[in-house]
């Protein structure tokens, strides 16, 4: 597998899990399917289903490879921010092994404005079991931006700002289902708060490595997700002694990866 995890229950205030990069081959050529829009293959790789991987064209992969190039400290935060993205998109359906889970597409391209991360874990006789739903920071002040944008972001997604939202969003995932199916999950499950599961992707600095760093790290976060429910508290967390230089070796390994797809 590309990602490994280390679990570590904060209990009563987060669970975390801790990404680690396992295959970073492998897992730079998973990315560069997401980046050409084969998120459906590379689920499936996910799931040990093997199919083909469809063609793509030298236009497609000439723009995916610009993409991963950068000329500016501002084309390189919001590149690294998106590769961060397509990366937690990989390890949400690597989590939990064996579950039936169905996630929104990444987006399409850098510093794109929406949810960054949206889940549904079914159970066998496709009921919603849990919604996750994920905001994902690749960044060097991993306090301050969890306190001034992921916690905000979460407590409106608490009050239901964002119901509309969820609910396009879910019943597109859920298309498979029957329209009864939809209609009653839609009225018992997606406005349950109870069913949500909120978890924040960020980049602990390289000195926050123990328990207590880490707590200090999401100090707050049961203040903007209530309830003695830890779990529904999760973070994903991914370290690296300089995450500027480890984003641009991984965009250099991807970048060459993407040559292997010309037709």
């Amino acid at each position: 597998m590309p990602l490994i995890f280390k679990l570590t229950d904060h209990a009563p205030l987060f669970y975390e899990r801790e990404m680690v990069v396992n295959d970073f081959k492998k897992l730079a050529g998973q990315v560069g399917l997401l980046l050409l829009g084969k998120h459906r293959h590379v689920a499936s790789i996910l799931s040990a289903k093997h199919k083909g991987v469809s063609a793509s064209t030298d236009v497609m992969i000439d723009r995916a490879q610009r993409q991963m190039t950068v000329n500016s400290d501002e084309e390189r935060w919001k590149r690294d921010g998106w590769l961060f993205q397509m990366m937690t998109w990989i390890s949400i359906r690597l989590e939990q092994p064996g579950i039936q889970i169905i996630s929104y597409p990444p987006h399409d391209n850098p510093a794109q404005h929406g949810i960054d991360g949206l889940a549904i874990i079914l159970t066998a006789d496709n009921k919603m079991e849990a919604l996750i739903i994920a905001e994902d920071k690749y960044t060097e002040n991993p306090r301050p931006t969890l306190k001034k944008l992921v916690w905000p972001e979460f407590k409106l997604f608490e009050k239901g700002e964002f119901d509309s939202q969820l609910v396009s969003r879910t019943t597109m995932l859920l298309s498979h289902l029957s329209e009864d199916e939809i209609d009653e999950m839609v009225e018992n499950d997606i406005y349950k708060t109870s069913k949500r599961i909120y978890r924040a992707g960020i980049t602990p600095l390289p000195n926050s490595v123990t328990p207590t760093h880490r707590k200090k790290l999401f100090k707050g976060y049961d203040r903007c997700i209530s309830g003695s429910d830890h779990l529904r508290r999760q973070a994903l967390t991914f370290s690296q002694p300089d995450i500027r230089k480890w984003m641009d070796d991984f965009a250099f390994e991807i970048y060459d990866f993407l040559e292997t797809q010309r037709p």
